[in-house]
């Protein structure tokens, strides 16, 4: 088997950074982190029986049509899959994945160090993706829910109730923490999306370092993002161009920090701490009090009224989007 690039899956909360280190990494060269994906985790069976012809011709058409809804150029193919694997002597799942990463790709697979993609959601699906990808490496983001919450609000997607989209952030950081168990030191690192806009340089060259990459190169790359430097607009930037990722290529900078402080209540920050303050504490984000948790005051209520309220607004969100 020839020599691969090296898979990195960057992970976490949506609106957690996930995409801005992705931009950042695909200018270090030979690195290609593509958009994100979305299929591993829900098609594991599919991938398990892929050396099936009935199991990859299903594959071929869920990925598709995600491809299509994310905005990829390109499209997966039966006997594309087989050219590929023939080429550079692969098979199986890991295969497969790669051959998705690659569609998008401006640089040629062999002559990539790097590959991977960026869906925040993968970090529910570590143990299958390791078992699927042994030699995989994680990159997990993390961000003050509170600036999640606030972020995710407004987007097309997500959780519109606050309480929810607080759960949803403790939920996903606790699905790292398990994981982390399982995976190596090697194999994983962490970013705080603050540190990445407070100290860029420091921050992004332990990223840079942990696939394979210099300081100097952490610091070429930062340069290219200031510069507004971006591969083919068909490729990973094409992203920039979506509604909720507008501030993509602007500067690292300390303003990203701490919206919530004008944009939400009082009363919708407390609801945040009150069900995320655990996870809180472990990345260093102070809750302005110690709150009980709702379940301590068997609130199993409030928390049934805050999903159905949350229910509601995506279903409203969904019709719109249609409609529109």
């Amino acid at each position: 088997m020839k020599q691969q690039p090296q898979p990195v899956f960057i992970v976490g909360s949506g609106r957690s950074g996930t995409t801005i280190a992705a931009n950042l990494l695909n200018h270090l060269p030979g690195v290609q982190i593509a958009k994100e994906t979305g299929f591993i985790g829900q098609n594991v069976s599919l991938l398990d029986r892929i050396d099936k012809a009935a199991s990859l011709t299903k594959l071929i058409a869920v990925v598709n049509s995600w491809l299509q809804q994310n905005d990829w150029e390109h499209r997966t193919n039966e006997q594309c899959f087989r050219d590929f694997c023939n080429r550079y002597e692969l098979s199986g799942p890991a295969a497969f994945i790669h051959y998705v990463w690659q569609l998008d790709s401006q640089i040629p697979w062999h002559e990539l160090s790097v590959i991977g993609d960026n869906t925040p959601l993968y970090v529910m699906a570590i143990p299958a993706i390791q078992r699927l990808m042994p030699n995989a490496r994680f990159i997990h983001m993390v961000r003050d829910p509170r600036d999640v919450v606030c972020s995710i609000r407004k987007m097309r997607f997500g959780a519109d109730d606050v309480v929810v989209a607080g759960l949803e952030w403790h939920m996903y950081v606790g699905c790292w923490l398990l994981a982390e168990r399982t995976l190596a030191p090697e194999l994983r690192i962490e970013c705080r999306y603050e540190d990445l806009c407070i100290d860029p340089k420091t921050t992004f060259g332990r990223l840079a370092e942990f696939v394979g990459h210099s300081q100097s190169d952490a610091i070429a790359a930062l340069q290219k993002h200031a510069a507004g430097g971006a591969k083919a607009a068909v490729g990973f930037e094409k992203v920039a161009s979506w509604s909720h990722h507008t501030r993509l290529t602007e500067p690292l900078s300390p303003t990203r920090i701490g919206r919530f402080k004008s944009e939400l209540t009082e009363r919708q920050i407390r609801a945040i701490e009150e069900v995320a303050q655990y996870g809180m504490l472990a990345y260093g984000y102070e809750p302005a009090q110690w709150h009980v948790h709702p379940l301590m005051l068997e609130d199993r209520i409030g928390l049934l009224r805050a999903m159905l309220k949350d229910l509601a607004l995506r279903c409203i969100k969904r019709l719109r989007r249609r409609s529109a």
